[in-house]
C-alpha cells in the first residue's frame, strides 16, 4: 500500500488544484502584506483544507523568499513547517482534543512570542467538534490576538460552527473535486508511479472518491501494486460493485420486486461486499440519469434518488448501517409493488450509460381526505381494526404491510395501541409521514384524535401475510436487531 496523497501533497500555492478562487485571494493578500489574523476554511474533506494551511504557514514564515508569494521550501523555517517540525505551526486536531484545557494552554501561551519565526501559527482541524466552552475560550483568543499569531480554523461541518467565530475569521470555502480533475490527476501521478491506468478505471475511482482528492489518491494507492488497472480488475480490487448488480437492482427497486431485491442482497452481502458503497453507486447512476435526461423520466428517477440519499444519511447514524441499507431497499421496492412504475436495466456500466427509466410516472397515494373509511363505533364488535386496515391499505402499500402483521392491543379514548415482533416495524411507524397518515385514519374512523402507541413483543405470533412474510424474512436475513 502506498501514501500516494502524502507523498504528491502540494508543496506550493501553484500546485493547489481546483480552488483558484482561495489561491487568488490568499496570494494577493500575501502580495500586499496585509495578513489576517483568523481564517476559516469550510468544504468537503480531502479538498485541501490543511494543505493550505500549512502552505500559508510557510509562505508567512519563509525567509528564503526572493520573489513572488511562494514559500522558497529550502530554508530551515520552510523545512521545519514541511517535516511538522516547527515549534512556532502547532496543529491541533479537535476531533481528539474537545476539551476546554486545550484551548486555555493556547490562550496561556500565546503571548509569548514565535521561538524561530516570525508568526505562530495555529491550525486547528475539524473545528467544528470544539466543545461550547472551548469555544467560549477561543473565541476571547481570536477577538484580540497578538500581532504574532495567525489563526487557521479548518472544518467540513460550517453549520455547527458558532457564529460568532465565523464573523471573526476571513472565511473560504473550499470546492468538491471535479470528477474530471481527479480524473488528470490520477493519471498524471499513474504515469510518474508507472501504472498503467486505463480512463474508464480512473473515472471509477474519481466517482468513489465523491470529490476528496484525497480519497482518490489513497484508492489508488491502495493498488499501487497492480501495475495495469482497468474497470474490471479495479472493481474487484476495492469492492465495487459491477455494472450489472448495480442495474439489476436498480431495475428490481424501481419495477416492486422486493424478493428479487432481498436475493440480490443477500447474495451481494454474503461475498463480503460494502453495501454502503453499493447504494451509493445506485445514487450515482440515478444523479447521472437525471443529468442526461432528455425526457419526464426524471420525475421517476429523482424520487428514486432521493430515497437512496436518504438511506444513505441514516445509516451514518445506525449502528448497523448494513442492515439498515437493505431494509430501506425492500421498502422502496415494495412502495412501487403494483404500482406500474417500470425500469429497463442499462447492460453498461453506470459511468457511462446508466440505468434507463420509463416516462411512466410513480403513482401517487390520494391525499388523506379521500380515504373511503367509514367511522364506526369503537367497541367489542371489532369493527375498528378491520376497517383501519383498509383503509391504510388504500393509502400506502408499503406501511400496510408492516401494519397488517401488528397485533391490534386495542383503543382508548386518545389512543389507539399496537404491537409489533421487531423494533425497525416500530421505527418505520413512528416516522413522521407514516405516524400522520396512521393518527389521521385513526381519527377519521373513531371520530376523534387517536395518538399512536406501538409496542414492540419479540414473542408476537406472525401471521400469514405475504408481504409481512418477506419482511420478516429481510430482518432475519440481514440480522436487524432489537
Amino acid at each position: 500500500m502506498s501514501s500516494l496523497y502524502r507523498k504528491y501533497r502540494p508543496n506550493q500555492f501553484s500546485e493547489l488544484v481546483g480552488q483558484d478562487h482561495i489561491r487568488g485571494s490568499i496570494e494577493g493578500m500575501l502580495k500586499s502584506n496585509q495578513i489576517g489574523h483568523a481564517f476559516l476554511f469550510s468544504g468537503p474533506r480531502g479538498t485541501g483544507k490543511t494543505t493550505l494551511a500549512r502552505l500559508l504557514a510557510r509562505a508567512v514564515n519563509c525567509v528564503g523568499k526572493k520573489k513572488g508569494v511562494e514559500a522558497c521550501g529550502e530554508c530551515e523555517i520552510c523545512l521545519e513547517i514541511q517535516n511538522g517540525q516547527s515549534v512556532d505551526v502547532i496543529e491541533i486536531d479537535a476531533a481528539s482534543n474537545r476539551g476546554i484545557d486545550e484551548i486555555r494552554d493556547l490562550r496561556e501561551k500565546i503571548a509569548f512570542a514565535p521561538a524561530r519565526s516570525k508568526y505562530r501559527v495555529y491550525i486547528i482541524d475539524e473545528v467544528h467538534m470544539l466543545t461550547k466552552e472551548a469555544f467560549n475560550a477561543l473565541l476571547k483568543t481570536i477577538e484580540e490576538p497578538p500581532a504574532h499569531a495567525i489563526f487557521i480554523l479548518a472544518t467540513t461541518e460550517l453549520h455547527k460552527v458558532p457564529e460568532t467565530i465565523i464573523s471573526r475569521c476571513l472565511r473560504y470555502q473550499f470546492h468538491r473535486a471535479a470528477p474530471d480533475k481527479i480524473v488528470a490527476i490520477l493519471k498524471e501521478i499513474a504515469v510518474k508511479e508507472g501504472i498503467k491506468l486505463e480512463d474508464e478505471a480512473a473515472l471509477l475511482l474519481a466517482e468513489r472518491a465523491e470529490g476528496s482528492y484525497r480519497d482518490a489518491l489513497s484508492l489508488l494507492g491502495n493498488v499501487s501494486g497492480e501495475k495495469d488497472l482497468n474497470a474490471t480488475n479495479l472493481r474487484v480490487l476495492i469492492g465495487l460493485p459491477s455494472a450489472e448488480v448495480i442495474n439489476q437492482l436498480l431495475s428490481a427497486v424501481a419495477n416492486g420486486q422486493p424478493k428479487t431485491v432481498a436475493s440480490l442482497l443477500k447474495a451481494f452481502v454474503e461475498e463480503g461486499l460494502d453495501v454502503g458503497v453499493l447504494v451509493r453507486s445506485m445514487a450515482n447512476s440515478c444523479r447521472a440519469q437525471i443529468f442526461n435526461s432528455q425526457g419526464s423520466d426524471v420525475s421517476v428517477t429523482a424520487p428514486l434518488l432521493e430515497e437512496l440519499l436518504l438511506a444513505l444519511a441514516k445509516a451514518r447514524h445506525s449502528i448497523d448501517a448494513t442492515s439498515l441499507l437493505c431494509a430501506s431497499l425492500i421498502s422502496a421496492s415494495l412502495t412501487r409493488e403494483n404500482k406500474g412504475t417500470q425500469v429497463t436495466a442499462s447492460s453498461e456500466p453506470p459511468a457511462s450509460t446508466v440505468t434507463d427509466l420509463s416516462e411512466k410516472e410513480v403513482q401517487t397515494a390520494p391525499s388523506v381526505d379521500t380515504v373511503s373509511a367509514t367511522p364506526v363505533k369503537v367497541d367489542d364488535s371489532g369493527a375498528f381494526w378491520p376497517s383501519f386496515l383498509a383503509a391504510v391499505h388504500e393509502k400506502n402499500h408499503a406501511l400496510y404491510a408492516v401494519v397488517s402483521s401488528a397485533h391490534f392491543e386495542g383503543v382508548t379514548d386518545d389512543k389507539l395501541i399496537i404491537a409489533v415482533k421487531f423494533r425497525f416495524y416500530s421505527e418505520r411507524l413512528f416516522e413522521l409521514k407514516n405516524r400522520n397518515l396512521i393518527e389521521e385514519i385513526a381519527k377519521q374512523i373513531a371520530g376523534r384524535k387517536l395518538v399512536l402507541e406501538c409496542l414492540v413483543k419479540a414473542d408476537l405470533d406472525s401471521g400469514t401475510n405475504k408481504e409481512e412474510d418477506l419482511l420478516s424474512t429481510v430482518v432475519e436475513v440481514f440480522e436487524i436487531n432489537e
